[in-house]
């Protein structure tokens, strides 16, 4: 369940723990936990060619052109169809020729691009994009190319940033190739991109969310282990890490109506 709502409704609050509950601003019901937050230009200036791609903890890809996202409503819409078990966790905005690299929590990791996924409507579920062990979920999704190394971090709050170069491109659904070594026991718990100075939040399972620097980690190869980014006390772990992402942003096509205006403006200078 999704809606559209325009960014001048939301209203402006200098605190990030000082926000508006979104129920109270939107159609979606209360209880619910939101999953993903992106912008787009309005509805009449979108261009063709560019997609929103959704990824799920089971592994599921869909890519739709945003042409297909309806504009702001009081009314909500499917924005994927999600699978019995299963749960969206990423959704990011790409021009059709991106790629995508996905994480899970045993150390698995696997990059392909986007002509492996073809464009499909709103209400499907989409393909899967890795095969998954037993027990093992997607923890992490970013779009590629990016000049910065991917951010891994283990729930006991131990990190690494692996250069990207380092994860060779396959075909979608492989087993994809080890990105981290990990005993027995430990999980990574999510991936981002970006440069080291930007500050991600690591939600805990007991004490308030923490921000960290992106290269408060070490530069290390994919089986290599990291060192710790955060102090946890005993009992606690990390369970979520959530980040902005920067992605390329859809070129503002002006409505028909302006673009038409201006063409009869130029054509009267001319004579």
């Amino acid at each position: 369940e999704a809606v559209a709502i325009g960014v001048h409704s939301l209203p402006e609050n200098d605190s990030p723990t000082d926000g508006t509950p979104f129920h109270q601003i939107t159609p979606l019901r209360g209880g619910s936990e939101l999953a993903v937050v992106f912008n787009l230009p309005p509805k009449d200036q979108l261009p063709e060619g560019w997609y929103a791609l959704s990824v799920s903890v089971g592994g599921m890809v869909k890519k739709t052109e945003i042409s297909e996202l309806p504009g702001p409503s009081a009314q909500t819409f499917t924005f994927t169809r999600i699978n019995d078990g299963d749960r969206l966790g990423w959704a990011h905005v790409t021009n059709g020729k991106n790629e995508i690299l996905m994480l899970t929590a045993t150390g698995m990791a696997i990059r392909f691009t986007e002509d492996d996924v073809r464009p499909m409507g709103l209400v499907a579920a989409g393909v899967m994009g890795i095969k998954l062990k037993i027990g093992d979920q997607v923890v992490g999704s970013v779009v590629l190319p990016s000049k910065f190394e991917a951010f891994l971090i283990r729930e006991d709050g131990i990190a690494k940033r692996v250069k990207v170069s380092q994860f060779p491109r396959q075909g979608r659904y492989g087993q994809g190739v080890i990105a981290w070594n990990l005993n027995p026991g430990e999980r990574l718990i999510g991936l981002t991109t970006g440069k080291g100075t930007q500050r991600v939040t690591l939600h805990l399972a007991k004490l308030a969310p923490k921000q960290v620097r992106l290269d408060a980690a070490p530069v290390r190869g994919r089986p290599s282990n990291g060192s710790s980014v955060v102090e946890l006390k005993a009992g606690d772990r990390v369970v979520r890490l959530s980040a902005p992402e920067e992605y390329p942003r859809p070129e503002i096509v002006e409505p028909k109506v302006k673009a038409k205006a201006k063409a009869k403006a130029k054509a009267k200078t001319k004579k």
